[in-house]
């Protein structure tokens, strides 16, 4: 069923006074698409109900697809206020940024993307507008253009706004819109899917007719390969044996040949040998006499050789004693000789040492007082700077606070002025007859309203001197405490404000809403300013923009991670293995000490008992990751 109600005549009025109230540019002109969709986008947001709407300090309304009429949007409602919320317009470049709104608006030129944005977006408890989408299956409310009469309309599925989560007023129809059938929809679902199902069960049927007859052919294959493998083993058996037979009778001719020649070679030996035998056994008979000659006279000269030789044998005994006599007279000498020259140096080696010992000992005296006095200067140095470090984040803390201060007190004190102007002005009517009821009605208004602007701007100055009250006193006191990490962070992050305004630095948070701790509150409060100070001056020099955000996560060990993140510079390898060292600065002729760092690591590490690690690349930012317990230990 379908109720469709056309833009009217009579609404007509209703979108001039709108937009006489938002822009006296816009006076003037006619009504254009845009401008409609401007007012159909401000009356959604107006009569949608979103889950925890009372949590929300404003509406996010993400523009896809169109930057130009995200402008105009913004420009059109940056001031208006539904619901005692502000609105807010942003451009959407990437769809899982849409997450974070409460209404999404998809331009025309991205309708073929609506089911994937309205998968990406399911559960998000965000409104999907879309501009004449033909997905009636996945749009909430979808802008129709009419080309007959050239009025602008919506359709409404109101099942996918229930689905989300969201609640509709009845009052929205009455703007214009149509309420998509949901039984229409569920048919051409059905029929959608049935048609579906017929293509699956016949695809299912030529699945198994393939399947049968890949299985017959891997039957066929499969004996094929049995019969060959059969064969081939049959074929190489035969092989073997005929290569078996080939190396035996090979082995056979070799073995013939060889003894052929050796046979050859064994019958010119016989005939050479015979030869020989006959030409020696001449020449045998002829030495034997000589031999017979010359042992007659090697008797007679072996005698002799006795004689000489059993003289000689006693000499050499002699010998041999007096050899062993001077020996040993010389070994003697040797080993006195060496236990003089032992002896000597044993005592010139005691004497110098004893000298030595005495000098030492004199330069180590005069060298511990120097030590002494030494270590005392620097505990005393180091006292001094890390009470000027706190000094001067103290410092910076209060000239954020005066600067924060200052925004406040001026408006309270334009908005007293501006009062007193009326009061005066009423006065002088009243004195000389004039005043009439309008204009006290008027006055009446813009008193409230002053007083309202005052009211908020001194409990905002009276909140940023509580804030600044308690972190100037943690920083001072130093004492251990339970504290709502979120809401101190928060606190101090609000104190450097000023600063961060004047260096065109952003803070985001992000994590926990709540998480109590025991720790010192001062020291941490000293550890984020010093690490904002320290982002100010280094990572986000001429840069036109930065950005710096802390997320705060609990770990399974019962630890807090604080993950504090910059987009600036980054550091390089040198600057990364020497920032926690002391008196390290890139910055010696700037004024820099070199300490910042060194006392976050130090605080961190002892005073807070946790750690601190750090990853950076150049041109992509830095991130600290400090690790932290949920109570101090005793």
């Amino acid at each position: 069923m379908k109720k469709k109600i056309i833009l009217m005549s009579k609404y007509l009025p209703v979108l001039f006074c709108f937009f006489i109230c938002t822009s006296t540019s816009i006076f003037a002109q006619q009504l254009d698409s845009e401008q409609v969709k401007a007012v159909y986008i401000y009356n959604f947001v107006k009569n949608v109900t979103w889950l925890n709407e009372n949590e929300k300090d404003q509406f996010i309304i993400g523009i896809y697809g169109d930057d130009n009429f995200a402008e105009q949007l913004n420009k059109t409602l940056s001031k208006r206020v539904i619901k005692n919320k502000t609105i807010k317009v942003i451009t959407i470049k990437n769809i899982q940024e849409g997450k974070k709104t409460d209404l999404f608006f998809s331009a025309a030129n991205q309708n073929t993307e609506i089911a994937s944005i309205a998968s990406i977006l399911r559960s998000s408890n965000t409104l999907l507008i879309t501009d004449n989408s033909t997905d009636k299956h996945s749009v909430m409310i979808n802008l129709v253009d009419n080309p007959e009469n050239s009025a602008i309309s919506f359709e409404v599925n109101k099942s996918n706004i229930v689905f989300e989560g969201l609640v509709m007023s009845a009052e929205l129809l009455l703007l214009g819109g149509t309420e998509l059938d949901v039984a229409t929809l569920y048919r051409e679902t059905e029929l959608a899917l049935q048609v579906i199902r017929r293509r699956e069960i016949k695809l299912n049927e030529k699945l198994t007719d393939q399947r049968n007859q890949i299985s017959s052919v891997k039957i066929k294959l499969k004996t094929l390969n049995k019969n060959l493998t059969l064969q081939e083993k049959v074929a190489g058996q035969r092989q073997q044996e005929l290569n078996v037979l080939k190396k035996d009778i090979e082995q056979q001719q070799g073995s013939i040949k060889s003894k052929e020649l050796q046979l050859k070679q064994v019958a010119t030996q016989l005939k050479v040998a015979k030869a020989n035998l006959e030409n020696q056994q001449s020449s045998v008979h002829s030495k034997e006499q000589e031999n017979v000659i010359m042992a007659e006279k090697i008797a007679t000269n072996r005698n002799i050789l006795q004689q000489q030789q059993q003289q000689i044998s006693d000499q050499s005994v002699q010998l041999s004693q007096k050899n062993e006599e001077l020996v040993e007279r010389e070994e003697r000498i040797d080993k006195q000789r060496f236990y003089l020259i032992l002896m000597a140096f044993f005592i010139t080696l005691l004497v110098l040492i004893s000298g030595l010992v005495v000098l030492l000992f004199v330069k180590n005296r005069q060298t511990t007082r120097t030590l002494s006095r030494t270590l005392e200067n620097l505990q005393n140095m180091q006292q001094q700077l890390v009470q000027s470090e706190k000094m001067a984040s103290l410092g910076t803390l209060t000239a954020g606070v005066a600067h924060e201060i200052n925004t406040p007190l001026g408006i309270a004190v334009t908005s007293t002025s501006s009062a007193l102007e009326s009061t005066q002005k009423i006065r002088a009517n009243f004195e000389t007859g004039n005043l009439t009821r309008t204009a006290m009605e008027s006055y009446f208004n813009g008193m409230e309203k002053s007083s309202n602007l005052n009211t908020n701007a001194l409990e905002r100055v009276i909140e940023l001197l509580n804030n600044f009250k308690q972190v100037a006193a943690d920083q001072m006191v130093g004492e251990e405490r339970e504290i709502d990490l979120v809401s101190y962070i928060e606190e101090v992050m609000s104190t450097l404000s000023a600063e961060m305004k004047r260096f065109r630095v952003s803070y985001q948070y992000s994590g926990e809403s709540e998480l109590i701790i025991t720790t010192i509150p001062g020291a941490l409060a000293q550890v984020l300013t010093n690490l904002v100070t320290n982002a100010l001056k280094h990572a986000f020099e001429s840069k036109e923009l930065g950005n710096i955000a802390i997320n705060l996560s609990k770990t399974e060990d019962n630890k807090v991670v604080v993950l504090f993140k910059d987009n600036g510079h980054g550091m390089n390898q040198h600057v990364l293995d020497n920032i926690f060292e002391p008196f390290f600065t890139t910055k010696r002729n700037s004024g820099g000490t070199g300490l910042g760092m060194n006392i976050v690591y130090n605080i961190v590490c002892q005073k807070l008992q946790g750690n601190i690690k750090i990853d950076s690349k150049l041109e992509h930012g830095s991130n600290f990751h400090i690790t932290l317990p949920m109570k101090l230990k005793a």
